[in-house]
């Protein structure tokens, strides 16, 4: 039950008289307890609602495996794609090792 503050009682009690405050807190007091009690009916359907909130906007174990399907899809793309730059850069280099006799030494050098 809600309780009205002293202080407030008595600023209602300065300004209407005793009669009139202490009849005017009765009902500020049982306004006050039906705001409380309604506040507390409210807390469970908020709780719930905040629950589903919060459940749309988490990843489940579902989305994190589907992500992690992508990735390996990815990174075998990634890796034959690799292994094809590799290839052509090598027929690069042998063609123009081939067409030029100077790239021919660098390379050589290198090596």
């Amino acid at each position: 039950m809600a309780v009205l503050p002293y202080e407030v009682y008595k600023l209602i009690e300065e300004e209407v008289g005793k009669e009139k405050a202490e009849k005017i807190g009765k009902v500020i007091e049982e306004a006050l307890t039906v705001i409380e009690r309604k506040t507390y009916e409210q807390k469970p359907i908020l709780k719930a609602e905040l629950k589903d909130e919060l459940t749309k906007e988490l990843a489940t174990k579902a989305d994190i495996a589907e992500v992690k399907a992508e990735i390996r899809v990815m990174e075998a793309k990634f890796s034959s794609e690799l292994k094809l730059i590799k290839v052509w850069l090598l027929i690069l280099t042998l063609l123009v090792a081939f067409f030029n006799r100077d790239a021919l030494q660098v390379l050589l050098e290198i090596l």
